[in-house]
């Protein structure tokens, strides 16, 4: 969810955030680089992820991108199969592009 919604966060809670899921810091090494208490970061950590559940249950966006991303498979496999022989196909792939378009 941070990939999709880390920059609507403060500042602070971006660092905070990184620090511990990206750079595996503790909440002590965290609480010094940032100049808070280790309550300070732990607060600030819950919040965050509450705060990025809430985007993401409201704006949807990691599972239209899972939605886009399978379109996107589904078509390059039809594609990779397509010999010439199976004009049926070219339609799934137009009706898989067509949907994905609508998604966008």
């Amino acid at each position: 969810m941070y990939d999709f919604y880390g920059e609507l966060l403060s500042e602070k809670q971006r660092i905070v955030v990184d620090c511990y899921y990206n750079d595996n810091f503790s909440l002590g090494e965290i609480a010094e680089k940032v100049n808070i208490s280790r309550q300070g970061v732990y607060d600030s950590l819950k919040r965050a992820e509450e705060l990025l559940r809430e985007y993401d249950s409201k704006l949807k966006l990691m599972e239209k991108y899972k939605v886009n991303k399978e379109l996107l498979k589904k078509a390059i496999e039809n594609l990779k199969h397509y010999d010439g022989n199976k004009p049926d196909i070219l339609d799934e792939v137009k009706e898989d592009l067509e949907q994905l378009l609508k998604q966008l």
